[in-house]
């Protein structure tokens, strides 16, 4: 199944708990915004720490590229610029149905530059998560951040 379909048939809010970079950890919330006939869907997502504190927020169109794969353009208040981020990897977890979808801005090999990968993973029922990988140019590529979320009823 195709990410984008199976988040257009989830609920539209979703909220949990993570950990960023620093070790803080946060509630997350997640809403999810269908655009022009369900072709895309905007994500808005933002983290707040425990004690109230906001820790980011970014919104991010989910769509097809003219190619047909699918990519993430993340608007986030820690970059002054967005960068496209590709699918480059998915799977699908045969044994509890999770399917999973790797975006990537750029090689985490290339140490020159930021690079980043949003990993997407939904499974029936109602669960989701995020996590956020990255490296700083000159420093090194590690997961920095992930929540995992549960649908709201509506």
């Amino acid at each position: 199944m195709n990410l984008l379909a199976a988040l257009l048939a989830q609920a539209s809010s979703f909220t949990g708990h993570g950990t960023n970079h620093e070790g803080e950890r946060f509630v997350g919330r997640l809403e999810l915004q269908p655009l022009v006939k369900a072709s895309a869907l905007m994500l808005h997502y933002t983290a707040t720490r425990t004690d109230g504190k906001h820790l980011h927020t970014e919104a991010t169109l989910l769509a097809a590229a003219a190619d047909g794969a699918l990519c993430l353009w993340p608007v986030m208040e820690e970059l002054p610029f967005v960068l496209p981020h590709r699918a480059i990897d998915s799977s699908l977890d045969e044994e509890d149905g999770t399917l999973a979808v790797v975006f990537a801005s750029g090689s985490r090999n290339m140490v020159d530059m930021f690079r980043e990968e949003i990993t997407i993973a939904i499974k029936p029922g109602g669960e989701l998560r995020m996590t956020h990988s990255w490296g700083l140019p000159g420093g090194t590529f590690a997961e920095r951040s992930s929540c995992t979320l549960h649908a709201v009823a509506e």
